[in-house]
């Protein structure tokens, strides 16, 4: 969700002495040989240098029979806000216009799609509460209930060709009850933003007052009860000071940073956006990021185009490695650029991408491989 309403190059040292480059389950998250490889180079005051070491799904695919040229480039998209549009601006939840219309997610091969439960920072007068998610909840169980033949929760028994997962944006309303945080990971919130637009009193916001201040005492402890309950703290939205404080959680429960939806600092000179050292910091956890269609974000003057989204992908891999980077549109959100007007023209973004040099397997990557690997990260089991 966009907004309604730097540190020097000194954090590559912080992030990357921070998270290590050591090895571990690849299963729980632990950082990729790709992650690992871009860790050492920005050791070695390498600024851009792409990651030296082929990865074990590199060397997988390597193995692979040549793929069929004429499969469609499947979609897992880490941030649609759809429910927004439904919950607070009264759009009927048979989605007959937006970005991210039943037809356009046929069209452009959805099989995933992460729908925010967006806790604005102006409900209740300023004050959201828990009650608040607990009501975005119930307005995504009927989006669900309306489109059985297309959506189904992640876990069900379904033929339905989209999974649902759940996320949580702005949940500074938490800080009323941290422990409240576990069931909704239990009714399967996959993915947590401690803070939006404004600071919150768990977290400092990247378009907030206060961003030198990172994470409070209680958003440190929530961060650590998300890892503990299996799901991944998101980043997206958070302040640089915000973004450090997460580091070190993150590496204590051997997890993946996601930012949902940033994109390159270094093209666009957002706060909302990623410099370099944070985009290493999110390859050395063997994390995504997840390229934002929202214009401001793609550049800083001028009328974003598809071309800013192809040239945010080729930074964001030459930085962090191509299994570090994925979708984030920002759906119903945010205002995607001429020539990405809505989900369907997902298929015109991979040909774009495969014309800047990316092949087939990268794209499978970037469209859904990486976000079905950090989406499917569990918690490893507590030693006995």
């Amino acid at each position: 969700m966009t907004t309604r309403a730097t540190h020097s190059s000194a954090l590559v040292w912080l992030f990357v002495a921070a998270l290590g480059c050591g090895g571990g389950d690849a299963a729980h998250g632990a950082p990729s040989s790709a992650g690992a490889a871009s860790g050492s180079s920005a050791a070695a005051g390498s600024a851009t240098a792409a990651p030296s070491a082929p990865s074990a799904t590199a060397q997988a695919s390597a193995t692979q029979a040549p793929e069929d040229p004429d499969a469609p480039f499947e979609v897992i998209d880490l941030h649609v806000d759809t429910p927004y549009e439904v919950h607070m601006k009264n759009r009927p939840v048979s989605l007959p216009e937006g970005h991210a219309t039943p037809d356009a997610l046929r069209a452009g091969h959805y099989v995933g799609i992460v729908y925010p439960l967006y806790i604005a920072d102006y409900m209740n007068h300023d004050h959201p509460r828990v009650a608040d998610a607990e009501a975005l909840l119930g307005t995504i169980d009927r989006i669900l209930s309306a489109h059985p033949d297309l959506l189904h929760r992640e876990g069900a028994d379904s033929a339905a060709p989209v999974t649902a997962y759940l996320s949580i944006e702005g949940g500074g309303a938490f800080a009323e009850d941290v422990t409240a945080i576990d069931r909704f990971i239990a009714r399967g919130v996959r993915l947590v933003g401690l803070v939006h637009a404004h600071d919150s009193p768990l977290a400092t916001s990247a378009t907030g007052k206060d961003r030198k201040r990172g994470l409070s005492d209680k958003g440190k402890e929530l961060g650590r009860r998300v890892y503990a309950a299996g799901a991944l703290v998101d980043v997206s939205h958070m302040s640089d000071a915000s973004f450090e404080d997460v580091v070190p959680l993150a590496k204590a429960a051997g997890a993946p940073i996601v930012a949902t939806h940033s994109n390159a600092r270094a093209l666009a000179k957002h706060k909302r956006n990623l410099t370099d050292a944070q985009l290493r910091a999110i390859a050395a956890s063997g994390g995504v990021a997840g390229l934002n269609f929202h214009g401001p974000y793609l550049r800083t003057t001028g009328k974003a185009k598809l071309a800013d989204v192809v040239a945010h992908a080729k930074h964001m891999i030459e930085v962090a490695g191509i299994e570090h980077v994925a979708i984030g549109s920002d759906f119903d959100g945010g205002n995607p650029p001429k020539g990405l007007g809505d989900a369907s023209k997902l298929p015109d973004l991979a040909q774009a991408l495969l014309a800047a040099g990316l092949s087939r397997s990268d794209v499978r990557q970037i469209f859904s491989g990486n976000a079905r690997r950090v989406l499917g990260w569990k918690p490893a089991a507590a030693p006995r």
